[in-house]
């Protein structure tokens, strides 16, 4: 005969795989809850170039000035100028 004890104990195991198991299938799908890729010319930009040269490309928008950055372990990328902060980005949104 199942005790009172056991059938806490797997309630509570099933409750807990219940929530993690919603947890996973909440994560946004690759490429769209992070931070974003630059775009290939911003890359080809800063290929001959040094983090902090001045850099520009041409997109879809017009043509873009700034200059090479790179985040830690991240490729080197023609960051524009003009670019918004991530602060201003999310008051926006």
């Amino acid at each position: 005969m199942i005790n009172v004890r056991q059938i806490l104990a797997r309630s509570s195991l099933m409750a807990a795989l219940a929530c993690f198991s919603g947890l996973l299938l909440a994560q946004a799908p690759e490429g769209q809850g992070g931070p974003r890729k630059p775009p290939q010319e911003a890359l080809d930009a800063c290929k001959s170039l040094s983090a902090g040269q001045e850099c520009g490309f041409t997109s879809p928008q017009g043509s873009v000035k700034g200059s090479c950055w790179a985040p830690e372990d991240k490729p080197l990328a023609c960051k524009p100028k003009d670019e918004p902060s991530r602060g201003s980005q999310a008051k926006n949104q």
